[in-house]
């Protein structure tokens, strides 16, 4: 669907000429070589100079495979992504280069007039992009945006990012079954995200994309001699619709972009009925973001507005505490964060939007726990607890742990019933993804639930009762909300039956008979979490409610 501007940023678009698709198009080449191949060491002087001769219409990638021989230490320093853009190609020689997507050949057989036939051909979208090392120069961030002056009708569009080491100098033959280079260039360290690329849909004159993507460097012989290229493909055509580089100075398309790109630290199963949540805001406008009007909502209802001031910088990011959230929920729902306006004005572009899906608590009755995990490369930086969270008190810890890839496991029973927040933490910051963690928590032989692919740490919810003398769910037919509840109930039963109402020592605080819908007020009750037993001449049905009031 084509975005609506606002008048004025539309007037500057037809100042501009968007309706019009005069872009210069940035040639890619990607060149797949070896250190270990005989061949590409006569072909690379000659290439490189041709890239060189070209750095104002062409960017070049080059891939280090791990053949004729294997031990090219560049091939060694990101294998899959390299293997990935090898099979998408089909290679299986060297030295191979991919031109616009379109041309393969001999990497000796690119010339000059080659590369002006790529550039002639006019480009769809204009691309922008920079990047910037951290203050401890360990980490990059690339910003990339694109926005389309003429229709593109492919919904199967790919934005590629890599990072690339211009120059690289060994003093002595790299590896093994060397052919004699000891200088690379444009060598690819990482893509990003991935080499699967980030889906772009079909897009309409006007349309805009924009991403920010950053990488923790490893295997980088010089930070000095980093640089980000991109390009727009057609992963179906393999055509290249348009390359970009790096530009010191980025120039983005509107003044006021600011685009909400992550949330982390919400729940993905809740009992309490809150959360503490942040999101991440990424400025993509000219201007510095010094204030941002925020609306929260659950399920469609608004339950928090937030006005945020502070200083976010072309191509920087801010991470906004939306505080505690507190709200009523079903058994799904989804948590929507909007900026409507930007420094005191709606977005230049379009409202930023992002929704997060979550689900009521599981709920675990008569049941024994098992937590396993396993350890990542880092086992010292990983710990847990579980906390009641009527009191606060954490009944159980564990962690930090001793071996690296290893299987833990502990079993543990709950003496008291209510709502529990298990969390596990990364003090790296990176989750267990590295050397394959994850971790599950299980009650009885049902998987409450399980990940790996966290930051600093993920938290999730269960309801826990320990009745000896009420049975299990038997049936499913019943439904009980809201949860929480400030004390007034509705249940919808098909039969008649009676309900039960329990408090986490088992005992019986309230009791009806019910017949279809009916409602029920336990609001004199004291606040806390409930078992609502419901028998009818099909069986019973548990459900725990929390009650606010």
């Amino acid at each position: 669907m084509k975005k609506i501007l606002s008048l004025l940023t539309l007037s500057l678009l037809l100042g501009i000429g968007i309706t019009h698709a005069q872009n210069q198009r940035i040639v890619v080449l990607e060149c797949f070589t070896s250190a270990t191949c005989g061949p590409c060491a006569s072909a690379n002087p000659n290439l490189d100079n041709l890239i060189n001769n070209n750095a104002d219409q062409l960017i070049a990638i080059k891939y280090h495979v791990n053949w004729p021989y294997a031990g090219d230490p560049m091939n060694l320093h990101n294998p899959t992504e390299v293997s990935s853009r090898v099979s998408y190609y089909s290679v299986n020689s060297v030295p191979i280069s991919i031109g616009d997507g379109s041309w393969s050949g001999n990497s000796a057989s690119v010339n000059q007039n080659l590369i002006n036939q790529w550039a002639a051909v006019e480009s769809p979208i204009e691309m922008r992009m920079n990047y910037y090392l951290n203050e401890t120069q360990d980490t990059i961030t690339v910003t990339v945006m694109g926005r389309a002056s003429t229709d593109i009708s492919s919904s199967n569009l790919k934005l590629h990012i890599a990072v690339l080491e211009q120059t690289m100098t060994y003093t002595s033959a790299p590896c093994t079954y060397s052919n004699g280079e000891r200088v690379f260039h444009n060598v690819m360290k990482k893509m990003l995200p991935n080499a699967s690329g980030t889906s772009i849909q079909a897009m309409q004159a006007g349309d805009y994309f924009a991403y920010q993507y950053s990488w923790a460097l490893a295997n980088v012989m010089d930070v000095n001699e980093l640089t980000a290229v991109a390009w727009l493909q057609d992963s179906n055509t393999k055509e290249v619709l348009q390359g970009c580089k790096s530009s010191e100075n980025l120039e983005p398309f509107f003044a006021k972009q600011a685009k909400i790109s992550n949330i982390d630290h919400a729940k993905k199963k809740v009992c309490s009925g809150t959360m503490s949540p942040y999101i991440t805001v990424d400025n993509f406008g000219s201007e510095t973001i010094n204030t941002l009007d925020i609306n929260v909502l659950v399920n469609e209802d608004t339950i928090k507005q937030i006005t945020w001031e502070g200083n976010v910088e072309t191509a920087r990011s801010a991470n906004i505490s939306l505080g505690e959230l507190e709200f009523g929920f079903g058994s799904t729902n989804n948590l929507k964060v909007e900026i409507s306006q930007v420094n005191g004005v709606p977005d230049d572009y379009e409202t930023s939007v992002i929704n997060y899906s979550f689900e009521e608590a599981p709920f675990v009755f008569n049941k024994s726990f098992k937590l396993t995990i396993r350890t990542d490369d880092n086992p010292q930086a990983t710990t847990w607890d579980i906390v009641n969270t009527a009191t606060g008190e954490v009944v159980l810890s564990g962690g930090p742990y001793d071996e690296a890839h290893h299987m833990y496991s502990e079993d543990f029973d709950l003496e008291n019933g209510g709502c529990y927040l298990f969390t596990i933490y990364d003090a790296d910051g990176d989750g267990l993804a590295s050397g394959n963690g994850l971790y599950g928590l299980k009650a009885g032989s049902t998987t409450l639930f399980s990940g790996g692919n966290f930051k600093d740490k993920e938290s999730n919810e269960f309801s826990f009762s320990k009745y000896e003398d009420i049975e299990e769910n038997t049936v499913d037919a019943v439904v009980i909300y809201p949860n929480p509840s400030n004390g007034i109930v509705t249940v919808e039963s098909a039969n008649n039956g009676v309900l039960n109402v329990y408090n986490t020592t088992g005992q019986l605080v309230y009791n009806k008979n019910i017949s279809g819908k009916t409602n029920v007020d336990v609001s004199n009750i004291e606040k806390g979490a409930y078992l609502f037993v419901i028998t009818d001449e099909n069986g019973t049905s548990n459900k725990q409610i929390i009650v606010l009031q």
